[in-house]
């Protein structure tokens, strides 16, 4: 394959992953944040989940979560999911990750 081929194929593959995607196969985890700061979506990779025990639910999660929000200088009071009258709608699974929606708690 031509150089000029390649270098397509990898600018197309590129523009088509955004920068969450890039910090999720990196770090095992993206966040992204509301404009306004007290909301975000944390979306964190299954085998990162996997080596925190599997659940959403459990405290060392829930720390997991907080200490990646204090690294950006959020939620410094702490965080929780945000209340769903259905579960499905505040966590959203794929085959390959799982995202939790939350809100920082008021300090």
């Amino acid at each position: 394959m031509s150089r000029q081929v390649l270098g397509a194929v990898a600018l197309v593959l590129a523009a088509g992953c955004g920068s969450s995607d890039w910090m999720l196969a990196e770090s095992g985890y993206s966040l992204d944040v509301a404009p306004y700061g007290e909301e975000f979506a944390f979306r964190v990779h299954v085998n990162e989940l996997r080596q925190l025990g599997g659940d959403i639910n459990s405290p060392l999660f829930h720390h997991y979560v907080g200490e990646r929000l204090k690294r950006r200088g959020l939620c410094s009071a702490g965080w929780e999911r945000q209340l769903c009258a259905e579960i499905e709608h505040c966590v959203h699974r794929t085959d390959y990750s799982v995202t939790v929606y939350g809100r920082c708690v008021p300090q």
